[in-house]
C-alpha cells in the first residue's frame, strides 16, 4: 500500500492510502471547491468507517457500505440527530430521532428512512405516544395507536367499533386511565 494526494478534475482531493489505484486505507476525501468532506477508513474506493461533513454543516459518523451508509451511524442534520441502524443509505430497522433543542423524540422501528412500525414519540412538553403497526390479510392497513399523554386537552375518541377494532382493542389491553385508543381501518 502506498499513499499520496490525487486531485480532481472538478476541484475535489483526496489525501491518503491508495492500493491498485483506489483510495485503501486511511485517507481524507474533500469534495469540489471544499465542498463537504470525508475522513476515515477506505476499502478499495469506498468509505468503510468515518466522518462526513456536508457543506451545510449536517454531519454523519459511522459505517459505511458501497458509498451509502450502511450499519450502525450518527446523522447531524439542523437541529435534529438521529443515531441507530442505517441500510444502503436510509434509515433502517432500529433508531432514536432527537430534536438537540427540545428535547422531542422518536424511538423506535424505521424502514427506507421512514418511521414504521413500532416506536414511541416523546414530545417536547414531555407528552409520550406510542404505536403499533401491522397488516390482516382482510384490510388493507391497521393502525392502532395508544396515545399516553400528560395534557387534559388530548380529544377522546369514541367511534363506532367493527367487530375487527372490538377484537384488537380485547388483544392490546391498556391498564392506564389515561390510555386513550384510536384505530383506523380501511377495508379493500
Amino acid at each position: 500500500m502506498s499513499g499520496g494526494r490525487f486531485d480532481f478534475d472538478d476541484g475535489g482531493t483526496y489525501c491518503g492510502g491508495w492500493e491498485d489505484g483506489k483510495a485503501h486505507g486511511h485517507g481524507v476525501c474533500t469534495g469540489p471547491k471544499g465542498q463537504g468532506e470525508y475522513c476515515g477508513s477506505w476499502h478499495y474506493g469506498f468509505e468503510v468507517s468515518g466522518v462526513y461533513t456536508w457543506p451545510s454543516g449536517s454531519g454523519y459518523e459511522g459505517q459505511w457500505q458501497n458509498g451509502k451508509r450502511h450499519g450502525l451511524g450518527v446523522e447531524t442534520r439542523g437541529r435534529w440527530r438521529y443515531r441507530g441502524e442505517w441500510t444502503q443509505g436510509f434509515k433502517g430497522r432500529y433508531g432514536v430521532r432527537q430534536s438537540l433543542i427540545s428535547g422531542a423524540k422518536y424511538e423506535g422501528t424505521w424502514a427506507n428512512g421512514l418511521q414504521d412500525g413500532y416506536g414511541s414519540e416523546t414530545y417536547a412538553d414531555g407528552g409520550k405516544r406510542s404505536q403499533v403497526d401491522f397488516i390482516v390479510k382482510r384490510f388493507s392497513a391497521v393502525l392502532i395507536t395508544y396515545f399516553f399523554t400528560k395534557r387534559t386537552t388530548t380529544r377522546k375518541c369514541h367511534p363506532q367499533l367493527t367487530t375487527f377494532e372490538r377484537i384488537s382493542n380485547k388483544m392490546f389491553r391498556c391498564h392506564n386511565e389515561e390510555c386513550k385508543v384510536r384505530a383506523e381501518v380501511k377495508e379493500t
